[in-house]
């Protein structure tokens, strides 16, 4: 087995996936893609293209309902220690899933900025090859939600209040497959120039089911209408055993392409890349590349936050991963964003250097945080 190869045909030469988004307040303008579409010198310009497909994420609509999974309500991470996942309590609905496509889609950020910044970039740098790619996240229909709205002549009802687990699950996956309907008629309204819409993202980091909830027959059936629709599915679990295992014939049943997390950026029990790479490269999976402004994570290794992103890099000439496979991106905080023309040198090195890893010419030896 190897890696998910980069750069194939029918998911539109996809090679670098970064996600965009995640809180309320962060909405994206032309001014945040401009780092992330072109990599720009020292004066400010496009010198050349870099990220080719952008993933919206919020954990939270505009209107306030949470559009994620659960919330942690222990005191630290998962894996150290007292860590202790319960649902959303206030899981979205028909409304929220719409107000935070009404801003997706809304003149001047998200998805027309993006789309202004490509058609600039092209002005200088010439026509790129292929459109950039667009993804979009699927909201997590939660299962505390007993009025999510009418899809259908239908009120929907995500629990097991009042019936069985087989007829809430038909709801979450009904209100799933409308949302998707959704973003594909108000992507082709839109008529954009330089976008393509690849599919869709699921965020929650692992597939579960109990007695009152079933993602695996949720997303085996999700993965098939999205197929019907000419749609791609992706998934970023985190490193665990168990989602090792769920890896394994993963494009099968639920997802069609699946980014495994290291999770060395934020865990002091897990000491380097390499098991990920290894797991991902056996199951045709792809690597996350995991990054964050310093300021806004709470890990007990945030001072080696730079060390550990050189061993990401290191690790991709390594373990191949930097030519070999496509790689999603994680920069919490608006991380690359803000190493560009960072007065603090050290990091505003890196912003370089992820260029150089993107472009495949990026080059360990002799590196450490400081040297150019």
């Amino acid at each position: 087995m190897t890696y998910f190869h980069p750069g194939r045909k029918d998911y539109n030469y996809m090679k670098q996936f970064i996600l965009v988004g995640g809180k309320t307040s962060d909405t994206w303008g032309k001014d945040a893609f401009s780092r992330y579409v072109t990599h720009l010198d020292a004066g400010g310009q496009a010198d050349d293209w870099m990220f080719d497909t952008f993933a919206f994420w919020h954990n939270q609509s505009p209107h306030g309902g949470s559009l994620y999974s659960d919330i942690n309500i222990g005191t630290t991470r998962t894996g150290e220690g007292d860590f202790f996942a319960v649902p959303v309590p206030n899981p979205g609905n028909r409304e929220d899933w719409l107000s935070v496509l009404d801003w997706y889609f809304a003149p001047n950020v998200f998805a027309h900025a993006l789309d202004e910044v490509i058609d600039q970039a092209e002005q200088k740098l010439g026509k790129r090859d292929h459109k950039v790619n667009l993804v979009i996240t699927i909201p997590y229909p939660g299962p505390l939600q007993t009025q999510f709205g009418e899809i259908n002549g239908q009120n929907l009802n995500f629990t097991t209040k009042g019936q069985n687990l087989e007829k809430a699950t038909r709801q979450r996956l009904a209100a799933c497959v409308w949302f998707v309907d959704e973003v594909i008629r108000r992507f082709q309204r839109e008529n954009f120039r330089h976008l393509n819409l690849l599919g869709f993202y699921w965020t929650f980091e692992t597939v579960y089911r109990s007695w009152d909830m079933d993602d695996h027959w949720l997303l085996k059936e999700l993965h098939r209408e999205l197929g019907e629709r000419d749609m791609k599915f992706f998934w970023i679990p985190f490193w665990s055993s168990y989602n090792v295992h769920l890896l394994d014939d993963y494009q099968n049943y639920y997802f069609d392409c699946a980014f495994l997390q290291p999770n060395y950026m934020f865990y002091q029990n897990i000491t380097d890349v390499k098991e990920a790479a290894q797991a991902a490269r056996q199951r045709n999976a792809g690597i996350e590349m995991e990054f964050y402004a310093a300021r806004n994570e709470p890990a007990k290794v945030k001072k080696e936050r730079l060390r550990r992103f050189e061993r990401y890099l290191s690790g991709g000439v390594e373990f191949d991963y930097m030519k070999d496979s496509a790689c999603a991106w994680f920069d919490g905080g608006r991380a690359i964003y803000r190493l560009y023309g960072n007065p603090d040198p050290v990091e505003g090195q890196i912003y370089d250097k992820i260029y150089r890893f993107i472009k495949g010419t990026y080059e360990p030896a002799g590196e450490e945080p400081g040297v150019v």
